[in-house]
């Protein structure tokens, strides 16, 4: 089966397209999380790829990892502590501009909770 040049020209622009129109999540983000609180991330995007950290009950960074960015949905994993127990967050959502829609859930089943994130605006 041949496929008529345009048609070719036409899918590959589509493809391109959507890799550039990817959305961009680099920035802090922050928002209140259903379970109290504030969720805090510190996040780098490129080509798909999600990078960073989320802030810790306790105030510390912890590394993003398997951060995913696909058209406008995010997912990503953060390792953590819990009662000095190791517990990794599963974190998928949809981002729209500059907010997010996330949910949070440990990897063991026993927590999980909905955030409503915003980017922060950077200052000069």
């Amino acid at each position: 089966m041949r496929i008529p040049r345009g048609s070719s020209v036409l899918l590959t622009m589509i493809l391109l397209s959507t890799f550039a129109f990817a959305a961009d999540v680099t920035g802090r983000w922050k928002g209140p999380m259903q379970s109290g609180g504030d969720a805090v991330f510190d996040l780098k995007s490129d080509k798909g790829a999600i990078s960073g950290s989320m802030l810790g009950y306790d105030g510390k960074p912890r590394p993003v990892s398997e951060g995913k960015l696909d058209g406008d949905a995010i997912s990503m994993k953060i390792a953590t502590d819990w009662q000095g127990q190791p517990v990794t967050l599963i974190v998928t959502g949809k981002v729209s501009s500059d907010e997010m829609q996330l949910h949070i859930a440990s990897d063991n089943g026993y927590w999980s909770t909905d955030a409503a994130v915003k980017r922060e605006k950077m200052e000069r």
